[in-house]
C-alpha cells in the first residue's frame, strides 16, 4: 500500500504501511505497546507529523491508544474522529 494523504479541517492526515512505515519509523523512539505486532502488517497513522498508536482488533477495524472511539475500518476514519475530537476540546 502506497502512502495515503489528507487535509481535514486542515490538519494533515498521513497512513504509511510496510516499508514505508519502517523507514519512516527509523530512528525514532517506539511508541508504548509496540512490538507486540508484525510491523509490516499494522500501518502507521499520523496527524499533523504526530505519530498515534494504533492497534487492529480481531474484527481487522482499527483502535487508537487513549482515544474511546468505536473501532474504524479505515486508519484515515481514524484519523477523521480524532480530529473532531480535538477540535471540539475534549
Amino acid at each position: 500500500m502506497a502512502e495515503q494523504r489528507e487535509v481535514y479541517k486542515g490538519r494533515e492526515i498521513i497512513v504509511r504501511s510496510g516499508e514505508e512505515a519502517l523507514a519512516a519509523r527509523r530512528g525514532a523512539p517506539p511508541l508504548p505497546g509496540e512490538g507486540v505486532h508484525n510491523d509490516l502488517e499494522v500501518p502507521d497513522l499520523y496527524i499533523d507529523g504526530e505519530r498515534i498508536f494504533t492497534v487492529r482488533n480481531a474484527a481487522g477495524a482499527f483502535i487508537a491508544s487513549g482515544f474511546a472511539f468505536d473501532p474504524q475500518p479505515l486508519l484515515i476514519d481514524l484519523g477523521r474522529k480524532i480530529i473532531d475530537y480535538k477540535e471540539a476540546g475534549r
